[in-house]
């Protein structure tokens, strides 16, 4: 076989063999994430299961970098008997506003998880959470976030850098850069409601949430910032992870997302 022939028969296999859709396309699927908001407390006896499966959801292999679990404690239960140790008004209200605005119903229930803020279901059907999982990781999101953690300081500060980039427009407003910081492996013997006698272990648990940054939806904007954010010390440093997402203020759809682990 002649040099030319063998040079363009390596070039039709080098052509068959490579990878579809280029390093373009290998860089838009990896931005594709699905924020998983559960709304559970620890004083709802049909919380637990889903507990459970968001922390299934954290520690799946294949969902390492694209699926975003974040328990939100709403406090709403805490009237039965038994204060729920991470709930917060501020959570409840939160998933009021989702109610609302997004599924247009006053009605708040928990176990309930909220997709990407587009889409919800019962936070216990493992089936209709991956479902709604796969929907949402099969849309190319309108953001890029970027986001990088110091190590926390001697006196007890997490210094966060987030970043955000539009690939394209989504909608006319603002959109609202968010960082959450998330503790798991926490452990709760429950000594009254629902749950009394029972040891509630919680994963993913929001601890502090504050936004870092507002860009315009318009295609090209960029914006970046940097927090501090401080740690209670009663908090375990090497079970802290930190999220960032781009959240559209009026329809609450989640436009991109990233989260790092702080101990690693």
């Amino acid at each position: 076989m002649s040099t030319i022939l063998k040079l363009s028969f390596l070039a039709l296999v080098l052509a068959v063999l490579a990878p579809r859709g280029g390093s373009g396309a290998a860089a838009a699927d990896s931005d594709r994430t699905a924020v998983v908001e559960l709304f559970t407390s620890q004083g709802c006896s049909s919380c637990p299961p889903a507990d459970r499966l968001l922390a299934k959801l954290a520690h799946d292999p294949q969902y390492q970098g694209r699926v975003i679990p974040l328990s939100f404690h709403v406090d709403y239960w805490n009237y039965i008997g038994w204060q729920d140790p991470f709930s917060s008004a501020r959570w409840s209200d939160r998933q009021k506003l989702y109610g609302a605005r997004v599924f247009h119903t006053n009605r708040i229930y928990t176990p309930q998880v909220v997709i990407n803020g587009r889409a919800e279901c019962v936070g216990s059907e493992e089936g209709q959470v991956i479902g709604r999982i796969g929907d949402a990781l099969s849309q190319e999101p309108a953001g890029r976030v970027t986001l990088a953690v110091d190590p926390p300081t001697p006196d007890g500060h997490l210094r966060v850098k987030v970043g955000a980039k539009m690939a394209r427009a989504a909608g006319s407003g603002d959109l609202d850069l968010w960082v959450a910081i998330y503790e798991s492996g926490l452990s709760t013997p429950v000594k009254a409601g629902e749950n009394a006698s029972r040891v509630l272990r919680n994963d993913r648990v929001v601890r502090r949430f504050e936004k870092a940054l507002t860009l315009p939806a318009a295609a090209g904007s960029e914006k970046s910032a940097e927090i501090v954010l401080g740690i209670d010390k009663r908090w375990k440093v090497d079970a802290l992870g930190v999220a960032a997402f781009l959240q559209d203020p009026a329809t609450l759809a989640i436009q991109g997302a990233a989260a790092r682990e702080v101990g690693r």
